[in-house]
């Protein structure tokens, strides 16, 4: 059994989801569905059903159909639209699907050629037209798809809006919007020359005829300051009857030109377009200078009227100020100081929630347009206590009041004695916040904090801090849109970081970790948003980089504690080395007499090497300490000591490398026994050598392990000799070097050296290496 496409548009009880009948997937029945609707166009009766089903398909409508079968709908509708005698509601209806299927056929080349050459024949019966419904959406889709043929009719079509002003029928936003339009209709000459003269002299037109309007309507105030009223102007219809009613009708002509002015600045256009900041910021000045008592301080009945509607003014005036800035962004700057001052001043002196919420939104707009640009940082102590009046809640005041009573009966003295009892007055009971306002205050405060959050000062930093934290923690808003506000911006105050004054990351975190249980479920995902943002401030990625800033004392400290260390370090290997030889030296060694002579003898040069060798790392490392120790109290600079610490390290780690090298080096032949210098007798060892390291016993040693192998052992002699009598000469007196001489003349004494240094002469000179402390 088929489904009788044909019952389904005839029947007007039949209601099916249009969406249902373009995703069933069966072409075949889509075609047989639009067919059946032209069909039932062309009758009177199924008219009406078959246009209210099209325009809800149209309006769904997602995938371009083809050519042929939207040419015999738009075909079908223009010969309803078109004809005079048709009823109003096909009219309406065949406009509205119009302007629905002109949108579709964007798409498809073959019939937007036949719709571009029948706009001329739309727009001879619009500008003829006296239904708003009928022809306000066909020129508006006309005007933005086809503006080119619309170049003979733009004098009609911009006659036919300018009757529209005032009149009520067509919203101002609609109407702005279709006067934005008109100045790119027709050619555009070379380089849109054209649409941009069109341009200029419609916005002239619109500002002219806005500053006359002002000028008659508040006429009978003293303090409102007259605009310049030279140049055209728009021929505007006059309300008739009397005078309440005349002056309705100019405000809402006002009120039309101001949401023009909007949508001629803020609307797309296709060139540069110049506008008069001067001008709109003269205009928006003039507006906020007035309040209901200005107004009414002549007793006229017509004042009585613009005292009513002054608020519905300033708040279309912050509109344009927020599209001028909009439209501008930053070649506005120039401007800044007198948008700040109109600002401020406004927000002091307006008593209209009205208004008040539209110049939060202005100021957000601005702050987070122009950024630091705007320098409001340097003016938020005039900005922040309006915050507090409309964030902070009025609490409950008592007011005490006293009562006098006389007291009946009394002795003589106590006869002019009252009794006073204080009675405890409800001065203002505790107030609901304006939900509005303090939504816009919210987002307001939170563009700041998140713009120019870094750079407020201290004081106004903790302002900020106070409002938001104290308005949290005490739980004084319950509306969800309000609280996602205020999450938005505890999260964005604790992410900033202002060098002036701390962050109340602390204060916060108990907040936003108990909004996540919030009941609405948006509260508790902007407050999980608001804890994810500030994972980094809570757990740096890398926080071993965060150095923190040190004072030269504490840097000082820091390089003795290193020094220090490194000195323990070293004391305990030279410690634990000094252990080693011992059990070495303490080890039974069975040899021969020669054996044991050679054995001495070696030990006796080892003891003369180590003289210069056995600079212990403590006394060694004494004297850089020593010197850091100089340095610390000449308060030297940070750079010398870490300077002097690379070198005191270097000069260890080449020590030790040295050291190492020259006992693996030398094969000594353990003695049997051998007298290991003490720790003290190491040190005065070093000492002596530190204080004679250019002697000529050494510059002698260095010639003779140069020398021949044949002439060593004599000139090694020879080496003592010259030793033993420059000694006397020498003007340095030390005791120890005169020990460590007397030593070795025991030794050279008691044994025969030459003659136990036949067979190890040529080793040990050949491992003996130049002293690396004489170098330095």
């Amino acid at each position: 059994m088929s489904l009788n496409v044909t019952d389904l548009v005839h029947n007007e009880r039949i209601t099916l989801d249009p969406e249902d009948i373009l995703d069933c997937g069966d072409t075949e029945l889509k075609t047989k569905y639009y067919n059946a609707i032209i069909n039932a166009m062309g009758s009177y009766t199924t008219k009406p059903v078959a246009l209210k089903k099209l325009h809800s398909l149209l309006l769904v409508e997602t995938e371009t159909q083809n050519a042929e079968t939207v040419g015999k709908i738009f075909a079908a509708l223009s010969k309803i639209y078109t004809k005079a005698t048709e009823p109003v509601c096909n009219r309406i209806l065949s406009g509205q699907c119009i302007a629905l299927l002109l949108k579709i056929a964007v798409d498809i080349g073959e019939i937007q050629k036949e719709m571009s050459g029948n706009v001329s024949t739309l727009l001879s019966v619009i500008v003829n037209s006296d239904s708003v419904d009928c022809w306000m959406p066909v020129l508006r889709q006309v005007m933005t798809l086809y503006p080119g043929p619309c170049g003979p009719f733009k004098g009609q079509i911009w006659k036919k809006l300018c009757g529209e002003i005032g009149c009520g029928r067509i919203k101002p936003n609609d109407l702005g919007h279709l006067f934005a339009l008109s100045g790119q209709l027709g050619g555009g000459g070379r380089e849109g020359v054209e649409h941009t003269r069109t341009f200029s002299n419609n916005f002239g037109l619109v500002a002219t005829t806005l500053n006359k309007a002002l000028n008659e309507l508040f006429a009978n105030v003293e303090m409102f300051e007259r605009f310049p009223s030279s140049g055209d102007v728009i021929m505007l219809s006059g309300g008739g009857g009397g005078g309440l009613v005349q002056q309705t009708t100019k405000l809402a002509q006002i009120l039309d030109l101001l949401e023009i002015e909007c949508s001629l600045i803020t609307k797309s256009f296709p060139q540069v377009r110049e506008i008069d900041c001067e001008l709109i910021l003269s205009q928006v000045s003039r507006l906020f200078t007035l309040t209901p008592d200005c107004v009414l301080q002549n007793d006229i009945p017509s004042n009585k009227m613009l005292a009513l509607v002054l608020p519905s003014l300033q708040t279309l005036a912050s509109q344009l100020l927020q599209a001028l800035i909009l439209s501008t962004e930053e070649d506005l700057i120039p401007e800044v100081a007198t948008i700040n001052n109109i600002l401020i001043k406004s927000m002091h002196m307006v008593s209209s929630s009205k208004v008040m919420e539209s110049l939060f939104k202005v100021l957000n707009v601005y702050v987070r347009t122009l950024g630091a640009s705007t320098g409001l940082q340097f003016c938020m102590d005039r900005i922040l206590p309006v915050f507090a009046k409309y964030i902070t809640p009025q609490q409950e005041k008592l007011l005490l009041q006293s009562h006098q009573q006389k007291r009946k009966g009394g002795g003589k003295k106590k006869k002019n004695k009252t009794d006073e009892s204080l009675t405890a007055t409800n001065v203002t009971t505790k107030k609901f916040i304006n939900v509005k306002i303090l939504r816009a205050a919210l987002e307001a405060l939170g563009g700041i904090v998140e713009n120019i959050g870094c750079l407020l000062s201290a004081e106004d930093f903790l302002g900020v801090s106070s409002m938001l934290v104290n308005l949290a923690v005490g739980s004084q808003i319950q509306d969800p849109s309000c609280l996602i506000s205020l999450i938005q911006n505890l999260g964005s105050l604790s992410s900033v970081q202002n060098p002036s004054f701390s962050s109340p990351l602390r204060l916060c975190l108990h907040f936003l970790q108990q909004a996540t249980k919030h009941a609405n479920q948006s509260v508790g995902e902007s407050a999980r948003a608001a804890l994810l943002q500030l994972t980094p401030v809570m757990h740096p990625p890398c926080p071993s980089l965060a150095i923190s800033h040190l004072q030269p004392q504490d840097m000082r400290n820091i390089i003795a504690k290193m020094l220090k260390g490194q000195e323990g370090q070293e004391d305990f290997e030279t410690m634990s080395n000094e252990s080693e030889d011992e059990q070495e030296v303490a080890t039974p060694v069975v040899q021969s007499q020669v054996q044991q002579s050679k054995s001495n003898a070696k030990t006796t040069l080892l003891e003369q090497k180590d003289r210069k060798f056995t600079k212990t790392p403590s006394t060694e490392k004494s004297k850089p300490s020593t010197t850091k120790e100089t340095r610390g109290d000449s308060d030297d600079s940070i750079d010398e000591n870490a300077a002097l610490i690379q070198e005191n390290l270097k000069q260890i780690e080449n020590t030790k490398r040295k050291r190492q090298e020259s006992e693996k080096s030398l094969d000594v032949v353990e003695p049997k026994k051998s007298k290991v210098p003490t720790p003290s007798q190491s040190k005065t060892k070093s000492d002596d050598s530190d204080l004679a390291p250019k002697s000529k016993s050494a510059d002698l040693k260095l010639k003779s392990a140069d020398s021949a192998q044949k002439s060593k052992v004599a000139e090694t002699s020879s080496t003592k000799k010259d030793y033993k009598q420059e000694k006397p000469e020498k003007p340095v007196d030390n005791s120890g070097t005169a020990k460590a001489s007397e030593n070795t003349e025991t030794s050279g004494e008691e044994l025969d050296v030459e003659t136990m240094l036949k067979d190890f002469s040529d080793k040990l000179n050949e491992n003996l290496l130049p002293d690396p402390w004489d170098s330095d």
